[in-house]
């Protein structure tokens, strides 16, 4: 099934537009995990417990593949084992790494993470290099319906140093954008939206309304939103009437909400239930009945 439709499909199942990201903070874990323990080991009996009782709100989980790598093989084996244990629940993989590379490499870095047999579902890409750096993670993508989400307009506060470069009359971002919508155009599914989409920031409501005729056929993948400030009335233009064309993504609020509650380290299961579910109804209030 084309990769766009699963993910619009396991929104209007869920009646959640939340991805949970997966960004395994080690010094933020609970010690009890950490105590005599491996790190893959502690990773993987935080995240799991987690994914699981999340499963019913979410549509989908975001690795952060910086906080796995961190610890070489071990790491990267906790990261495979919890992206298994994501699919297993019925939930869509998508790998934050952002990668890229040209020739060879990029189709190395395709291969290792769009292959049909794996169990992730899209990878986060670059555009930097331009349409050669592009071309082999699309071809994986018409291959083996699997995603992409390629940066356009990122989060963080000084995002504008290269992406708000005026390149003619418009800016850099802009003209990324339409990149990306050409990019895809031949990968659009049923529903109407491409296996290419793209990232951009909802610290930037008011891009977002721009990029969105930009892009009329990409979902958005939405950094941005709670730890980094962006509320969810800043997402609605990301967003079509009917709430579909785009994913917000929640971590920190989600995965270390006992300690923003200060409660006890062992109930982090239970507080990132709690976070989860009032995450999905604000987002449900504010993007699909309103």
């Amino acid at each position: 099934m084309h990769f766009a439709d699963r993910l619009l499909q396991a929104v209007e199942t869920k009646k959640s537009p939340l991805c949970l990201g997966l960004d395994p903070h080690w010094a933020l874990l609970p010690e009890f995990l950490k105590e005599d323990a491996a790190p893959q080991e502690a990773i993987v009996k935080f995240l799991c417990p987690i994914i699981e009782a999340t499963a019913a709100h979410i549509c989908a989980v975001k690795p952060q593949l910086a906080f796995f790598e961190v610890f070489g093989s071990a790491g990267f084996a906790a990261f495979e084992e919890v992206c298994r244990f994501a699919k297993e629940k019925d939930l869509l993989v998508i790998v934050d790494g952002k990668r890229n590379d040209i020739g060879s490499t990029a189709e190395a870095y395709a291969e290792a993470y769009l292959r049909a047999d794996l169990p992730y579902d899209a990878l986060t890409v670059t555009p930097y290099l331009g349409q050669d750096g592009i071309m082999p993670f699309v071809e994986k993508c018409a291959r083996n319906d699997k995603g992409i989400f390629i940066l356009v307009k990122t989060s963080n506060p000084s995002a504008g140093e290269f992406q708000d470069l005026p390149v003619g009359d418009e800016l850099l971002h802009e003209h990324v954008a339409r990149k990306v919508a050409l990019w895809g155009e031949e990968l659009v599914g049923k529903e109407g939206f491409s296996a290419v989409g793209a990232v951009v920031g909802a610290t930037y409501p008011e891009d977002l309304k721009l990029l969105r005729q930009d892009m009329p056929q990409q979902i958005f993948l939405l950094p941005g939103f709670g730890a980094q400030g962006a509320t969810a009335g800043d997402l609605k233009n990301a967003f079509y009437a009917n709430g579909s064309g785009a994913i917000v993504n929640s971590a920190r609020d989600i995965l270390f909400a006992w300690r923003k509650e200060q409660k006890d380290e062992k109930d982090f299961v239970s507080c990132a239930v709690e976070a989860c579910k009032k995450i999905q109804v604000e987002l449900w209030e504010e993007i699909f009945e309103t």
